[in-house]
Protein backbone atom coordinates (compact mmCIF):
# COMPACT_ATOMS: atom_id res chain seq x y z
CA UNK A 1 0.00 0.00 0.00
CA UNK A 2 1.46 2.97 -1.03
CA UNK A 3 -0.71 5.64 1.07
CA UNK A 4 -0.57 8.73 -1.25
CA UNK A 5 -3.55 10.39 0.30
CA UNK A 6 -1.65 10.10 3.87
CA UNK A 7 0.84 10.91 2.17
CA UNK A 8 -0.44 14.29 0.35
CA UNK A 9 -2.42 15.02 3.92
CA UNK A 10 1.12 15.20 5.72
CA UNK A 11 2.61 17.67 2.84
CA UNK A 12 -0.72 19.75 2.69
CA UNK A 13 -0.52 20.47 6.63
CA UNK A 14 3.32 20.84 6.51
CA UNK A 15 2.83 23.29 3.66
CA UNK A 16 -0.06 25.41 5.57
CA UNK A 17 1.63 25.78 8.79
CA UNK A 18 4.76 26.93 7.25
CA UNK A 19 2.60 29.30 4.80
CA UNK A 20 0.59 30.23 7.98
CA UNK A 21 3.90 30.99 10.04
CA UNK A 22 5.46 32.91 7.44
CA UNK A 23 2.34 35.15 6.30
CA UNK A 24 2.72 38.03 9.70
CA UNK A 25 2.76 41.63 9.63
CA UNK A 26 4.14 43.02 13.24
CA UNK A 27 1.79 40.08 15.59
CA UNK A 28 -0.98 39.94 13.34
CA UNK A 29 -1.22 36.22 11.54
CA UNK A 30 -3.56 35.68 8.25
CA UNK A 31 -4.92 32.53 7.58
CA UNK A 32 -4.78 30.72 4.56
CA UNK A 33 -8.67 32.11 4.12
CA UNK A 34 -7.64 35.43 4.47
CA UNK A 35 -5.09 35.17 1.26
CA UNK A 36 -7.33 33.43 -0.62
CA UNK A 37 -9.80 36.10 0.44
CA UNK A 38 -7.29 39.13 -0.42
CA UNK A 39 -5.74 37.64 -3.32
CA UNK A 40 -9.87 36.96 -5.21
CA UNK A 41 -10.33 40.85 -3.86
CA UNK A 42 -7.11 41.89 -5.92
CA UNK A 43 -8.03 40.03 -9.09
CA UNK A 44 -11.97 41.09 -8.79
CA UNK A 45 -10.94 44.94 -7.87
CA UNK A 46 -12.74 46.49 -11.28
CA UNK A 47 -15.80 44.13 -10.63
CA UNK A 48 -18.24 44.82 -7.27
CA UNK A 49 -17.36 42.24 -4.87
CA UNK A 50 -19.85 41.28 -2.21
CA UNK A 51 -20.19 38.82 0.45
CA UNK A 52 -22.12 36.58 -1.87
CA UNK A 53 -19.37 35.97 -4.22
CA UNK A 54 -16.98 34.92 -1.36
CA UNK A 55 -19.18 32.36 -0.29
CA UNK A 56 -19.54 31.20 -3.98
CA UNK A 57 -16.05 31.47 -4.67
CA UNK A 58 -15.41 29.39 -1.89
CA UNK A 59 -17.84 27.16 -1.18
CA UNK A 60 -18.73 28.51 2.25
CA UNK A 61 -21.58 28.90 4.08
CA UNK A 62 -22.93 32.63 4.80
CA UNK A 63 -22.26 32.60 8.65
CA UNK A 64 -18.71 31.29 7.49
CA UNK A 65 -17.94 34.08 5.68
CA UNK A 66 -19.36 36.74 7.66
CA UNK A 67 -17.15 35.65 10.61
CA UNK A 68 -14.01 35.69 8.19
CA UNK A 69 -14.97 39.09 6.51
CA UNK A 70 -15.69 40.27 9.81
CA UNK A 71 -12.30 39.39 11.03
CA UNK A 72 -10.65 40.72 8.28
CA UNK A 73 -12.04 43.95 9.25
CA UNK A 74 -11.02 43.99 12.28
CA UNK A 75 -7.72 43.49 11.01
CA UNK A 76 -8.15 46.35 8.39
CA UNK A 77 -7.94 44.02 5.59
CA UNK A 78 -10.85 45.40 3.87
CA UNK A 79 -13.74 47.62 4.22
CA UNK A 80 -17.47 46.82 3.58
CA UNK A 81 -19.05 50.10 1.60
CA UNK A 82 -22.07 50.96 1.07
CA UNK A 83 -23.78 50.86 -2.05
CA UNK A 84 -25.75 53.74 -3.40
CA UNK A 85 -29.49 52.58 -3.96
CA UNK A 86 -29.11 49.33 -1.47
CA UNK A 87 -28.56 50.28 1.89
CA UNK A 88 -28.29 46.48 2.53
CA UNK A 89 -25.62 45.44 0.03
CA UNK A 90 -22.25 46.14 1.05
CA UNK A 91 -19.11 46.08 -1.16
CA UNK A 92 -15.50 44.56 -0.05
CA UNK A 93 -12.67 46.40 -0.69
CA UNK A 94 -9.33 45.52 -0.29
CA UNK A 95 -7.53 48.09 2.15
CA UNK A 96 -3.83 49.44 1.64
CA UNK A 97 -2.65 47.05 4.71
CA UNK A 98 -4.49 44.14 3.01
CA UNK A 99 -2.76 45.00 -0.35
CA UNK A 100 0.89 44.85 1.32
CA UNK A 101 -0.49 41.64 2.84
CA UNK A 102 -1.38 40.19 -0.58
CA UNK A 103 1.88 40.79 -1.48
CA UNK A 104 3.71 38.93 1.03
CA UNK A 105 1.25 35.82 0.47
CA UNK A 106 2.80 36.35 -3.33
CA UNK A 107 6.69 36.57 -2.43
CA UNK A 108 5.81 33.81 0.63
CA UNK A 109 4.15 31.76 -2.18
CA UNK A 110 7.35 31.94 -4.54
CA UNK A 111 9.31 30.90 -1.62
CA UNK A 112 7.43 27.96 -1.06
CA UNK A 113 7.46 26.57 -4.73
CA UNK A 114 11.64 26.94 -4.28
CA UNK A 115 11.69 25.01 -1.35
CA UNK A 116 9.23 21.98 -2.31
CA UNK A 117 10.89 22.06 -6.15
CA UNK A 118 14.76 21.71 -4.60
CA UNK A 119 16.24 19.14 -6.14
CA UNK A 120 13.85 18.32 -9.19
CA UNK A 121 14.95 18.63 -12.64
CA UNK A 122 12.03 20.11 -14.88
CA UNK A 123 11.11 16.88 -16.41
CA UNK A 124 10.88 15.54 -12.87
CA UNK A 125 8.33 18.48 -11.80
CA UNK A 126 6.74 18.17 -15.35
CA UNK A 127 6.03 14.39 -14.36
CA UNK A 128 4.44 15.24 -10.41
CA UNK A 129 2.34 17.98 -11.99
CA UNK A 130 1.00 15.40 -14.34
CA UNK A 131 0.74 12.88 -11.66
CA UNK A 132 -0.96 15.24 -9.65
CA UNK A 133 -3.41 16.46 -12.18
CA UNK A 134 -4.54 12.51 -12.61
CA UNK A 135 -4.94 12.35 -8.65
CA UNK A 136 -7.18 15.36 -9.28
CA UNK A 137 -9.20 13.67 -12.12
CA UNK A 138 -9.32 10.55 -9.82
CA UNK A 139 -11.44 12.44 -7.32
CA UNK A 140 -13.79 13.98 -9.47
CA UNK A 141 -15.19 17.41 -8.95
CA UNK A 142 -15.03 18.93 -5.66
CA UNK A 143 -13.18 16.04 -4.28
CA UNK A 144 -15.83 14.00 -4.35
CA UNK A 145 -14.77 10.46 -4.63
CA UNK A 146 -16.19 8.54 -8.35
CA UNK A 147 -18.37 5.26 -7.75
Amino acid sequence: MYEIGKQLAIIHHAVRRSVEKDAQCELMKLSMANGWILMYLHDHAEEEVFQKNIEEAFNITRSTASKVISLMETKGLLERHSVPGDARLKQLVITTLGEEMRQNIIDDRKRMEETLTEGFSEEELRLLNSYLERLKNNLGEKGECRK
